[in-house]
């Protein structure tokens, strides 16, 4: 599956939020109107917009190319992973980079790996239905840059669902580590042990807008995507 890291096409707006849909319950007799939300706990959305690269040069060409072949590979709705590449907001110290091994190499793929950063696991599953599907409370251990303070997010892969976002928006201490309270409800499940990563936040996404390829004076590029969490079922 095709990884989307869209930071190197310089938007000016990244909006990723978890969105979600309500309709009224109706009135009640001292006048209160009720919510309801209907959408199974909200998915996510990702727009980003005013992207500006390209060029003579060879590398600023390439980012156009490279631009045309994303639109290509997304036609359809494919699914991608989407990388929010919002690594200041996590719980990383500023000097946490990218850096190969002792002896200058990366790995045997050219990936290399993360210096600092944040490793976390789960000690406890707290809601939701047998497995851990649709739970929005967990119990877990951390050792991180930053502590977490709420508005954070991490991923975990499930060996069904894959690569699924989550934002935390409570944290309370406990003996043992943190229970965290976050949106939208977990995919597929979650079990004791299983990893969170506030590293590389990412979520399996497709496009949901038109494909976008202006050109100024036939070199220079301006972009915009919307995308949307991929909700399909994927054993259908």
């Amino acid at each position: 599956m095709r990884t989307l890291h869209l930071c190197v096409f310089q938007f000016q707006t990244h909006d990723i939020r978890v969105m979600g849909t309500e309709i009224d319950g109706g009135t009640s007799l001292s006048g209160i109107s009720e919510p309801i939300q209907i959408d199974g706990g909200g998915f996510w959305q990702a727009d980003f917009s005013n992207g500006a690269f390209g060029g003579r040069q060879d590398a600023r060409r390439a980012l156009t190319l490279a631009w045309r072949a994303i639109n290509a590979g997304l036609s359809g709705g494919a699914q991608a992973v989407l990388m929010f590449c919002d690594r200041h907001h996590q719980p990383i110290a500023a000097g946490s980079s990218l850096v190969p091994h002792s002896d200058e190499t990366p790995f045997s793929d050219d990936s290399e790996y993360l210096s600092g950063g944040a490793s976390a696991s789960v000690l406890a599953v707290n809601n939701g239905q047998t497995g851990g599907l649709n739970c929005t409370s967990l119990d877990i251990t951390i050792t991180s840059d930053r502590p977490l303070i709420g508005g954070e997010r991490f991923t975990h892969v499930h060996p069904v669902w894959g690569d699924r976002a989550y934002e935390i928006y409570s944290v309370e201490t406990m003996d043992t580590g943190l229970t965290i309270k976050f949106q939208p409800p977990i995919r597929g499940g979650i079990a004791i042990g299983d990893e969170l990563d506030f590293d590389n936040v990412r979520c399996i996404m497709r496009r949901v807008s038109p494909p976008t390829n202006a050109l100024t004076t036939g070199l220079f590029s301006t972009a915009s995507i919307t995308m949307v969490e991929d909700m399909r079922d994927p054993a259908s």
